[in-house]
C-alpha cells in the first residue's frame, strides 16, 4: 500500500479530493479544481479557415469585454430545419485526422498519477451541441414542437459523444470527465424538467453509463452547469452523476446537500455576477469567498470554486485564489 492510503498518513490533494465527492473524511477543505488536471478532448478547438468546428459551427470572440470567451456566431445555423438535419448535418469522423489522441494521450501522460487526477475537458454536451447546431431559440422551439425529432439528433450526438469519449480513454485511461452542459439561466431552467426527462435525460443517462462501464467503474463524473438547476440535481444523482460543478448559490445549495448527502458533491457557490466585474472592490471578493465557506462547507459534500470555472477579470481571479486558498486553510483549522 502506498504512503497515500495508509492509515494515519497525510492526505495528498488527490485522496483528499476523492473523500470529499465521496463524503468521507478529508482532513482539510478543497479549493477550486484541487488536483484535476485537464486534458483537451480531442478534436476540440479545432477549427477550419472559417473558424467552424468539427461539427461545422462557426464560432468568434464576443466583442464586449464581459464575454471574452469563444460563442458560436449567430445566423451561420448548421441545420436550418429540423426535419431536414440528417440532410443538413456531417456528424465528425472521430476517427480522421483532425482527433488528435496521441496529442492527449501525451499530455495524461505527463501527469502524476499519485499526486493529481487526470480529467477529460469534455465540451459541448448533448444540449449544448443541439443549440449550438439549430441556433438556440431554434432549439428550444424544436423542444417543445419535435421533441421526436430532437430525439433522433440528440440520440446522433450522443452516438458521437460516446464514442469520442471511449476512443479517448483508450489513448489516456483518464479518470474523470469534466462534461459541460448547461441547461439553464441564473434564475431558471432553459425547459420545463418534463422535457429535459422527455428528451434530454435518456440521452444523458447513455453518457453518463458509458463513462461508468470504462476500465474499472471508478471514472468520475463531473457534471458542468453554472446555472440554476435545483429541479433536477436529484434525478442527475440517480444517474450516477458523482460532482455538480457549477452550483451558484440561486439554488438551494444547503438544502440540497442535506437531502443529497453522499450522493452526489458539489463544486461552486460563489456568487461570481456580484464580483467579477471591471470595478471590483478587493474586499467584497474576499467576502464573498468567505461566505460561501461559511454557508456550505460545514454541511459537507462541497468544493468552493468559482462556478463558471474562473473569473474574465485576471485580478478578480488572482484575488478569489488568494482569499479561497487563506480562508480554507483557516477553516481547515478550525474545523477538521
Amino acid at each position: 500500500m502506498s504512503d497515500e492510503f495508509r492509515e494515519g498518513a497525510s492526505m495528498n490533494l488527490r485522496r483528499n479530493f476523492l473523500e470529499t465527492i465521496k463524503w468521507g473524511k478529508p482532513e482539510r477543505l478543497c479549493t477550486d479544481f484541487g488536483p484535476l488536471v485537464m486534458v483537451r478532448e480531442p478534436g476540440s478547438k479545432v477549427y477550419d479557415d472559417e473558424s467552424r468546428d468539427v461539427w461545422g459551427v462557426k464560432w468568434g470572440v464576443g466583442a464586449d469585454e464581459t464575454c471574452k470567451r469563444p460563442c458560436v456566431v449567430p445566423g451561420y445555423d448548421v441545420i436550418t430545419d429540423i426535419n431536414k438535419w440528417k440532410e443538413q448535418i456531417i456528424l465528425p469522423d472521430i476517427d480522421g485526422g483532425k482527433f488528435d489522441y496521441e496529442k492527449a494521450a501525451a499530455e495524461a501522460a505527463k501527469i502524476d498519477r499519485k499526486e493529481s487526477i487526470v480529467c477529460l475537458n469534455c465540451t459541448g454536451g448533448i444540449f449544448e451541441r443541439a443549440h449550438f447546431l439549430l441556433g438556440f431559440e431554434n432549439c428550444l422551439v424544436n423542444l417543445l414542437l419535435e421533441p421526436e425529432l430532437m430525439g433522433e439528433l440528440m440520440d446522433a450526438i450522443a452516438d458521437v459523444k460516446i464514442a469520442l469519449i471511449k476512443k479517448t480513454y483508450e489513448a489516456t485511461r483518464f479518470e474523470a470527465i469534466f462534461y459541460h452542459d448547461d441547461w439553464g439561466s441564473k434564475h431558471s431552467l432553459f425547459f420545463k424538467p418534463e422535457t429535459w426527462r422527455e428528451i434530454i435525460k435518456p440521452r444523458h443517462k447513455r453518457v453518463v453509463d458509458a463513462v461508468k462501464s470504462l476500465g474499472d467503474g471508478n471514472v468520475i463524473f463531473i457534471h458542468h452547469s453554472d446555472t440554476y438547476l435545483e429541479p433536477l440535481v436529484p434525478e442527475m444523482a440517480e444517474l450516477g452523476i458523482d460532482v455538480w460543478q457549477g452550483c451558484i448559490p440561486q439554488n438551494d445549495i444547503v438544502r440540497l446537500q442535506k437531502e443529497l448527502r453522499g450522493r452526489i458533491a458539489f463544486m461552486g457557490g460563489i456568487d461570481i455576477a456580484k464580483i467579477d466585474r471591471k470595478d471590483f472592490d478587493e474586499e467584497e471578493i474576499r467576502a464573498e469567498v468567505r461566505r460561501a465557506i461559511d454557508t456550505y462547507a460545514p454541511h459537507g459534500g462541497f468544493i468552493p470554486g468559482i462556478p463558471s470555472g474562473s473569473a474574465l477579470y485576471d485580478e478578480v481571479q488572482r484575488i478569489y485564489l488568494d482569499e479561497v486558498a487563506k480562508y480554507a486553510e483557516k477553516y481547515s483549522a478550525d474545523n477538521f
